[in-house]
């Protein structure tokens, strides 16, 4: 039966069987099943004893006319076996993205993965389809790394004269919420979700160190906003608190928490921690490859430290592996080996900018927030950020495939995180609560 033929019997009948020319028919080029000879010789044995039972799926739409949907395998025995026509159902499926959600559905729960398929696929279409945190885990964890993305901050900042942002705006960045608010409100705070959902507290609170954070430490001078830096111990240890606090309220009971602070506001972090709940485990330091020379000073300080701590029994990545596995493991030598270890310490070597390019007093590298996005939560876990900044973290939660909930107080850093994340991914920012 030509193509012709074809097009003009399924027009007449619809949902029906027709037999095709299984030349005419079009494997998809984005298909993530696949099988091993022993699933082959299988599949053969049953088509040879009782035919071809079950029908291929394709797409009937005029653009994807004869595109194969749904039976790649039996389509690949049926060849093998000489088959000349092959029962076909047809969909009328223009939508290319329908067309592989269809395809993922009817192959859900048969046969085995290609795995680097299916990481071309949208997380939220393979979650939507039923693939569960293991599958997903299996699918990417060890292939996932975080990337600086080019950005230029000082470059974009310098374009914003008067920010389309307002206080108040709440947008959607793909899987991500940014709101342009102050994270010290809880009635803020609790816009991000209706659910207790919140995996990971990821805070970079202002350090309280009499920064300007209209200057920072850059000599461009140039970050915008006006925050407080120099509170007396009792107003700063109130501060943190009541921003940890507030994260608490959409955690879960089973959450990480990571707190970046100044070297002098480890110990107090420590005890906010115990008067939450919150179990001390760790406090990690973030090793820099430059520093700042402080005039009458013994020791010039290269790091910045970040108190670890828990509430209940959270996730930890089973595929970081232990000290001792990897020590007793034939992993060879060199920097694999090397990073391997490094990941399981709570020392974090990512590279600094030099001050003259910071666009954020505390400024992070995307590289930075990798280790603990990759040891603490799972691909699809939420992250919550409650200084946005410069937009770092949800960069990082989009590059590892985690959600991001985001708030910052500048509407000027709004206005950046939302060009970078439009940047990235190609896709445009949404404001939700016009």
């Amino acid at each position: 039966m030509t193509t012709k033929n074809v097009k003009k019997k399924v027009a007449d009948e619809k949902l029906q069987i027709v037999h095709v020319d299984a030349s005419l028919l079009k494997a998809s080029d984005y298909n993530p099943r696949k099988w091993d000879k022993k699933a082959e010789s299988g599949l053969k044995e049953s088509i040879e004893r009782f035919g071809m039972c079950d029908p291929i799926i394709a797409n009937g739409a005029d653009n994807r006319f004869n595109v194969v949907i749904g039976g790649h395998f039996r389509l690949h025995v049926a060849k093998i076996l000489g088959f000349n026509d092959v029962p076909v159902v047809y969909l009328n499926i223009p939508d290319v993205q329908k067309e592989k959600e269809l395809n993922l559905r009817l192959n859900r729960n048969t046969g085995e993965w290609d795995m680097d398929l299916l990481k071309t696929f949208e997380l939220e279409m393979l979650m939507d389809v039923g693939f569960d945190d293991g599958d997903l885990s299996e699918i990417w964890d060890g292939a996932l790394e975080t990337d600086e993305d080019g950005f230029d901050v000082e470059k974009e900042l310098k374009k914003i004269e008067t920010p389309k942002t307002k206080i108040g705006d709440i947008y959607q960045l793909g899987k991500h919420i940014l709101i342009c608010g102050d994270s010290m409100d809880q009635k803020v705070v609790a816009q991000l979700t209706n659910a207790k959902e919140v995996d990971m507290l990821y805070f970079d609170s202002p350090y309280n160190i009499s920064l300007d954070y209209s200057k920072g430490i850059s000599t461009s001078g140039k970050y915008g906003g006006r925050v407080d830096d120099n509170k007396s111990p009792a107003e700063y240890k109130e501060f943190v608190k009541n921003i940890i606090s507030n994260g608490l309220s959409i955690a879960k009971s089973d959450c990480h928490v990571f707190e970046w602070c100044d070297q002098n506001y480890v110990g107090m972090v420590q005890d906010i921690f115990n008067e939450l709940g919150i179990k001390n485990k760790r406090t990690c330091l973030w090793v820099k490859n430059n520093f700042n020379m402080t005039p009458q000073v013994a020791f010039n300080k290269v790091y910045e430290p970040c108190v670890y701590g828990t509430i209940g029994k959270p996730f930890l990545s089973p595929h970081e592996k232990n000290l001792n596995e990897i020590l007793n493991k034939e992993i060879g030598t060199g920097n694999n080996a090397i990073d391997e270890i490094m990941d399981m310490f709570d020392i974090w070597v990512a590279k600094r900018l030099n001050a003259q390019d910071y666009t954020h007093p505390t400024e992070k590298p995307v590289t930075l927030h990798e280790k603990p996005l990759k040891r603490c939560t799972k691909i699809g876990d939420t992250v919550l950020d409650l200084f946005g900044g410069s937009g770092s973290t949800l960069i990082a939660c989009e590059q590892m495939k985690r959600r991001c909930l985001t708030v910052e107080l500048s509407p000027v850093f709004c206005d950046l995180i939302v060009k970078r994340y439009e940047v990235l991914t190609n896709k445009k920012a949404k404001l939700i609560n016009k």
